[in-house]
């Protein structure tokens, strides 16, 4: 989870990196939020939160151990939630596993292979929200494990 969050905590989304961890795994302990084999959209809750934020990470081949049954995903869309708004989410969430249902657009999604081209690639895909939630790229990177991040203001 620690690659999920630092992007929220260098844009400013998350004040403390390590307590959203925490709430992150907390969140985890309770009901796994891999929503479809290789997909998983981690979210969490917490008070240092400042605002709604998504971040958008894709992993290499075979992808990342996530579960405890030994699942491993390749795509994560985790959402920070501020404490003081626990509903705000709710839009984005169900979009996102809408978006994780339809298999051709996460197989484009995960063809990527330049950080760069993922934004474009996400664009294109159809993704939509809801009607008033916007969202802008704040930081694209690949870090040394071949994770691609893209972190989002929503």
């Amino acid at each position: 989870f620690e690659a999920l969050a630092t992007p929220l905590a260098d844009s400013g989304v998350v004040t403390d990196a390590g307590a959203f961890v925490a709430a992150l795994e907390a969140r985890e302990q309770q009901v796994t939020t891999r929503v479809e084999p290789g997909i998983a959209i981690p979210h969490a809750r917490s008070a240092v939160v400042k605002r709604l934020g998504l971040v958008l990470a894709t992993a290499a081949e075979p992808g990342i151990p996530f579960d405890p049954d030994g699942g491993r995903c390749r795509l994560f869309l985790c959402i920070a939630v501020p404490a003081n708004a626990p509903t705000a989410h709710l839009g984005l969430l169900q979009a996102l596993a809408e978006f994780a249902r339809n298999g051709t657009r996460v197989e484009r999604l995960l063809a990527v292979t330049m950080p760069s081209r993922v934004f474009r690639v996400w664009l294109r895909s159809g993704f939509e929200p809801t009607p008033r939630t916007s969202y802008r790229p704040l930081q694209i990177r690949r870090d040394a494990a071949g994770i691609t991040v893209l972190d989002f203001l929503v």
